[in-house]
């Protein structure tokens, strides 16, 4: 069984590298029943993101890594997942905000051949969240909306914390057209119409103190209801 987990990144010189090493320790200790490899999938840095990584690589020799000018965050994803052939594909945030250890509880489902995706979720009853009142607001509001639009149960659409089998790699992501931070909507909701089995595991997901979000707030959500009403149209006319 062979795991891919791909790492976007962009501009992350002050995480980058303990990430790696917390990422790399626990695959280590806890993934020695798969063969597994870590993906650092670079969205155009100009900082010392590379410089990093590359000498993390030369420590760690399951590490592997690319860069690409300006493709977005679902780009690098998208083509680290098609890059890089598993039975099991992951991704996760560069910071790690979900602690590794339900790595375990997102790929067993997949393993058992009961779901072709699992994905974390922060909403759900047993999930433990650390998180300013604005982002989880923000958070709620957006898979209330995207519930309305799609009539679809899960909870958390957008958490940077999927795994998809290597079936799903193969006839989903052709079909996503977004290759920024809709990306992770798209896929779900791409997925769930195509009749393809998802789980939500509950997840502890914790915000970086004194990390500042590189995303623009107002912009992205007007981005996102845009990016919402394609999808719908694409899926209504593909009805007809």
């Amino acid at each position: 069984m062979t795991i891919s987990i791909v790492v976007p990144t962009f501009n992350e010189e002050k995480i980058i590298g303990q990430s790696i090493d917390q990422l790399y320790a626990f695959c280590k200790k806890n993934l020695s029943n798969y063969s597994w490899t870590i993906i650092i999938a670079d969205n155009g840095s100009t900082d010392k993101t590379l410089e990093i990584v590359k000498n993390k690589k030369t420590k760690y020799p399951q590490i592997k890594h690319f860069h690409l000018e300006k493709s977005g965050k679902g780009g690098t994803i998208k083509y680290g997942w098609q890059t890089y052939p598993a039975d099991i594909h992951i991704f996760m945030d560069a910071d790690l905000p979900v602690e590794l250890r339900f790595i375990d509880d997102l790929i067993k489902p997949i393993i058992k051949k009961k779901y072709d995706m699992c994905i974390g979720s922060r909403h759900l009853k047993q999930s433990k969240l650390q998180w300013s009142f604005t982002r989880i607001f923000i958070s709620r509001t957006y898979n209330f909306i995207t519930k309305l639009f799609f009539n679809i149960s899960l909870s958390d659409m957008h958490c940077g914390f999927k795994a998809v089998s290597s079936n799903m790699v193969k006839f989903i992501l052709p079909k996503i057209k977004n290759t920024g931070l809709f990306f992770d909507t798209e896929l779900v909701i791409l997925s769930q119409y195509s009749g393809f089995r998802i789980k939500e595991v509950p997840v502890s997901w914790k915000e970086k103190a004194g990390r500042k979000t590189k995303v623009k707030i107002i912009k992205t959500a007007i981005t996102y209801l845009k990016e919402l009403i394609k999808l719908k149209m694409r899926l209504l006319r593909r009805k007809k």
